[in-house]
This record gives structure tokens, sequence and C-alpha cells, in this order.
């Protein structure tokens, strides 16, 4: 029971934290108020909403928010002089700018995506304030960006100097963690247990976390450490880390294929195997020549069957290569951690052959998600003024703004509405607490110093809540809020009229978020689960549809970001539904056998080529089908298809590399899309064949 009691303590780190932020804070207030700007509390609201227990994450916020605060105030600038004679084309514009500044940023999805965001809505926000005195406009928003421009110095300034918390050394435990799981993955891959279901539920959540721990990278860059010069070698460990899982699941498949066979590894093979998991555990990199003799028994079983075109050999062959890649892969993960963990990049050359060097890192958009989010923000928007002009209610201006806002703030969930819900609730709470320290502590202070110490009860405690993720959100809301309920200025008001209407309408906004979230925005889980499904697959039958040469890398991190996008997302859905049987990881090495038939085929002999395409053509009509309906199985005529391709390509005796290329993408094929089809059956060497006539 006592440790139970422990774990909501807060550590050390913690509270250092909470410190240095209420220092941050009270510094650019102090800044502030010696300065006399109008709105010193937006300040004290930007230290908190940029802070961050690591100062490289820290400053990247506060640099995406001044960027943000910037752009969003010159477009302040542009409408409200321009349009304040027009009501509803000012409601409109405003409207369109947070829906499209919305929409990029849910496209973008990176950390800088935050300061699209924010310069949506802060056009509102500055906007709809300055419509009784539009004269003002510049004068208020560049006192907006100053207050906040002052606020990330000093968030920087005190979180990089005070006891700062570097993101190196987060990063190096974050990629540990993977690696360790990772190589636990493939110990089980080569146990041969290919029905274990934690495979594929191992396998999702290290592409997730291979995901995050690449928008994390992001921060890095802005650290201060010796770890910021090495974001280039961080990039590179999370492309291969992204490449390892297909080529583990695809290593999978073709063993158990090898196993329905009635294959057994040579003694040689085995002890590989069994080498390679000992040596995986320790992470620690080969050099070349090492690795080379260690690789030493695939080469020579390779020699053994490579001018063999039994099917058991063919599936050898595809074996030998995954596995070599597997090996290749982790060894170069292991120099890069390595390079990382000590902070300074080693001439180490890296032997791989390009499998992880896509020419570019595509991620998925989902453009209609996009634009239907921007529009539920848009329509708070347009709905929130409405009411306050039909209303004529003089505090009604926060109403549509604190609606955007919330909507854009959780735009990126599938149901926001649980979390404007909760956010709700918590706003209520601040407009309490500031209620107290307003008209009860305020009055009876005398001077900065008893305001800081006042304040200090309150927004200590805030601080370590925004440090524990979970109790983030808590934390978050209650320190955005207050210093604005509480007006934190040089001439602080007492006024409970204008307190109560003030606070009132942040909370009728956000109590429209959660009416226009629920109504408009909330979609399920496996709505959107499958809305990735449907991309998936629509990629593979474009790919298979098109001849011109596609970067294989491209369609793989395309597809693994869309596989970490429904990690989360599949932890909510119905065992049995059609989501959840679906395999991306297997839909995704589909792909890359569609893309190497697309590049090698036109080096194919005529009666080949027309093999493959027909191979190509099934393979797209197979994959629309299944967008229409996804419990779709690929129809014998495919299989027949694949299997007349295998025998015309490899009948030759002397074949081409790029005839090799086509084979094993053909037997990727078929083991893939038919694990349980017959065996290939095997065809007579040309020799004999010859010699029979």
């Amino acid at each position: 029971m006592a440790s139970k009691k422990l774990t909501w303590l807060p550590d050390t780190w913690d509270m250092v934290f909470s410190i240095k932020t209420f220092i941050a804070a009270m510094l650019a207030l102090f800044i502030a108020l010696c300065f006399d700007l109008p709105n010193p509390y937006w300040a004290v609201t930007t230290v908190y909403i940029v802070a961050h227990p690591l100062s490289g994450a820290s400053t990247s916020k506060a640099v995406y928010r001044l960027i943000g605060t910037a752009a969003g105030g010159a477009m302040s600038i542009v409408l409200v002089p321009n349009l304040v004679n027009a009501p509803e084309l000012l409601t409109l514009a405003i409207a369109l700018w947070v829906a499209g500044c919305l929409a990029i940023s849910l496209l973008d999805r990176t950390p800088r995506s935050y300061g699209f965001m924010l310069a949506g809505y802060t056009t509102a926000l500055t906007s709809f304030p300055l419509v009784d005195n539009p004269a003002t406009v510049f004068t208020y928003t560049t006192s907006r960006v100053i207050e906040i421009f002052v606020a990330i110095i000093c968030a920087a300034v005190i979180n990089r100097v005070v006891f700062p918390r570097h993101a190196g050394p987060v990063l190096t435990a974050r990629i540990d963690a993977w690696l360790r799981d990772a190589s636990g993955l493939i110990t089980a891959a080569l146990d041969r247990r290919p029905e274990d279901a934690t495979l594929v539920r191992t396998s999702r959540r290290l592409a997730a976390e291979a995901a995050d721990i690449r928008m994390f990278t992001t921060h890095v860059s802005y650290d201060t450490s010796s770890h910021s010069d090495l974001v280039g070698a961080s990039r590179e460990l999370q492309g291969l880390m992204i490449t390892l899982l297909p080529v583990v699941s695809g290593l999978v498949d073709v063993d158990a294929e090898l196993a329905r066979t009635g294959y057994e590894h040579t003694s040689a093979v085995a002890k590989l195997i069994v080498d390679a998991d000992e040596w995986m555990r320790t992470k620690e990199p080969m050099s070349a020549d090492r690795f080379s003799e260690f690789v030493a028994p695939l080469q020579e079983l390779e020699t053994e069957v490579q001018s063999s075109s039994r099917w058991q050999d063919l599936l050898l062959l595809d074996f030998v290569a995954r596995l070599r890649d597997l090996l290749q892969i982790w060894n170069e993960c292991a120099g890069l951690r390595h390079d990382i963990a000590s902070g300074s990049r080693s001439a180490r050359k890296m032997h791989s052959s390009g499998l992880a060097q896509a020419t570019t890192r595509p991620t998925h958009k989902d453009y209609g998600m996009a634009l239907f989010s921007g529009f539920a923000a848009a329509l708070a928007i347009v709905l929130g003024t409405v009411f306050w002009i039909m209303t004529g209610w003089s505090s009604g201006a926060g109403a549509p703004v604190i609606a955007g806002i919330l909507i854009c703030f959780f735009a990126a969930m599938d149901n926001p509405t649980p979390m404007i819900r909760k956010f709700t609730i918590f706003s209520m709470v601040a407009v309490v607490l500031s209620f107290v320290f307003v008209f009860a502590v305020m009055p009876v202070l005398s001077g900065f110093s008893s305001l800081v110490l006042a304040l200090s009860f309150l927004f200590l405690p805030l601080g370590v809540l925004i440090a524990r993720p979970s109790t983030f959100l808590l934390g978050m809301a209650l320190s955005a809020n207050i210093p604005t309920m509480l007006t934190l200025q040089s001439r602080p008001s007492f006024d409970l009229a204008s307190f109560l209407n003030t606070n009132l309408s942040t909370i009728l906004g956000t109590l429209m978020a959660i009416g226009i979230a629920a109504v408009v925005r909330s979609v399920g889980a496996e709505w959107s689960a499958r809305r990735l499904l449907k991309a998936a697959w629509t990629d593979i039958a474009s790919v298979a549809r098109k001849s011109q040469k596609r970067d294989p890398q491209a369609l793989l991190y395309t597809m693994l970001d869309r596989l970490s996008l429904m990690a989360p997302r599949l932890a909510s859905i119905a065992e049995g539904s059609a989501v959840i049987q679906a395999d991306m990881l297997k839909d995704m090495r589909v792909g890359t056998s569609i893309v190497d038939l697309q590049g090698y085929k036109g080096l194919l002999l005529a009666d080949q080529r027309a093999a493959v395409d027909e191979v190509l053509d099934a393979v797209a009509s197979f994959y629309m089908e299944r967008r229409r309906r996804a419990e779709t199985r690929p129809a014998s005529s495919l299989l027949q298809a694949v299997d007349a391709a295998i025998d015309t390509v490899r009948a030759p005796v002397r074949s081409s590399a790029a005839v090799r290329k086509v084979l094993m993408a053909l037997v990727g094929l078929r083991h893939n899309l038919f694990p349980n089809a017959d065996q290939l059956h095997d065809i007579e060497p040309l020799a004999l064949r010859e010699a029979a006539e």
C-alpha cells in the first residue's frame, strides 16, 4: 500500500521543473509590468504553455509559438481594418483562416505544426476584441507579440541555465528501450512462432513508438547538449528502425512457409540464429570484417541453392536475403545507437546497401479529415459570433474564440468530445480558484513581492501537474486559464460584474465546443482505422497500375506511418472487426514486391514481362475490390497468375540479377497473399528437358 501511495508523489525533477517555470513566469510578468505592457498575463500564460521538462522541447515550442503568433497577428492587421464595417465578411475571413491553418497543421504532423495552428487561432484571439476599436489593431497585436517574445526568452533562458534537463539522454533511453523490445520480437520471430498474436501487437506498438521517437528528435535539435549535433544520426537510426519491422515480419512469413515444406535449417544456419540472438541482446556493433565472417553461413547456403529452381530453394533464397538484411540493419542500428550514446559520430563504414536511405520520408496525409476538422473550427467561430451579435453581449467575443481554440487543440483526436468535456470541468475549477484569489487574496497584497509569494502557492503545484503525463491536461488547463482570469495587470480590477461576464463567456465557449465536437467532429476509432487501411490499399493498387519506377522506401515510410497511427486505435476496436484482422505489415510487403516488379520488369523477355503484367493487374483489382469490401480475399485467378509468372521467370538456367529480383518478388507475393496454398510444383531443369528431347 505504501508503494502505491508513493507513486503519486512528485520526483525531484518534477519539483525542479515547477520551480523553474514559476521563476520564468514571474520574471516575464515583472518585465511586462515594468514596460507597462497592456496585458502582462499573456506573458505568464505563454510561459506555462511552452513549458516542458526538457530544455530542447521547451525551446522548440517557444520558437514555433513566436512564429505562429507573429503570423496570426499580421493577419489580424490585414483583416480587421479592411473588413470591420462588414462583420459577416470579417467573421467568414477569420473562420476560413483558422480552418486553413488547422488543416495545414493536421497535414504537417510534426512539432512545427503547432506554429500553423497557433497562427490560425491567434488571428481570432486578437481580432474579435478589436471590432469596436479597429484603430488600435496594430498596437494591440504588436504588444501581444512582444509579451509572448518576453515570455519565450524568460522560459528559454531559465530552462537552459538553471539545472537544464537535456533531451539527448532521454532520446538515448527511448532508443535503448525500443531496441530491447525489437530484439525480443526478432527472437520470437526466429523461434518459428508465426501464429503468436503478440508478434503482430508488438510490431504495431514498435511502429507507433518509432514514429513518436522521430517526432521527438525535432526537440533534440534545439538542445544545448552535444546530442544536438547528432540529430542526423538519430534520423538515420529512426529510418533503420522503420525499415526493420517489415523485414522481421517478412522473415516470419517465409520461415513459416519453409517449415510447411518440411525444411529444417542446417546446423551452421541454426547456430548463426542462436549467435545472432545473443549478439542482438548486447546492442554492440560489429566491424565490417567481423560481420562478413558472421554471415558467412548465409553466403555459403545461398551459393548452394542460387542456381536451383525448386520451390523450396526459392523460399530458402528469400529467407537468406531477409535474414541478411535483418542482421545488416541491426548492426547499423547498434552502430548509430553507440554514436548517439557517446555523443560523437564514428567513422564506421555502413554496409547495408542503402536499405534505409530513402530519398524522401513521406507521412500519411488525410486531406479529407484535415478539411473536415477545419470546417468544425470554422463552424464554431461562425456560430459563436452569431450568438455574440444576436445577444449584443459586450463580453461575448470570448465564446467564439474559446470554442475555436478548443476545436483546434483536440482536432487530432478521433473523438475530442471527452477531452473537451474534461477541459470544461477544469476551466470551471479555474474560475473558482481565480474568484477566491481575486476577491479574497489580491486586495490584501501590497507590492510585487507579496503577489509573487501568493501566486507561488497557486502555481507551484500546477507546475508539478504539468510535469506528470497523467495530470498534464489538468495542470495545463488551470495554468493557461488562471493568469487570464486573474487579469494580472499593473492596475488590477476588482469588478465582480466584469469578472463574471468574462469567465462566463469562456465557459460558454467550452460548452459550444463540446456541442460542435459531438455533433460534427466526433468519429469512431474503427472508422479512422478503416480509412487508414483503405488509403494503404489504394496506394498498393496505384503502384500496381503505374509502370513508372517508384521509390520503395517512400511507400514503406507512408505505410508504416499509417501503422503507427492505427496502433493506438486498435486497442478500442472489437476483436471480430475486419480492421483487427487486417495486417498492414503484410500489405506493405506486398507493396514493396509490386515496386520491385515494376522496377525490373522492363529488363525481362517479352513473355516474362507479359506474365508479370498479368500479376500486377490482378493485384490492383484485388486491392481495389478490398477497398469496397474489406473482407475480400485474393481470388484463385491471382494465385494462378503468380504461379504462371514464377514458372515463366524461373525457367532459364542463366538468369540476370533483374530476373532474380523479379523472381524473389513473385515468391514473396505468393507466400504473403496465399500463406496456406499448396506448394508450388518444381519444374524440371532445362538441361534435363533438352536431354529427354
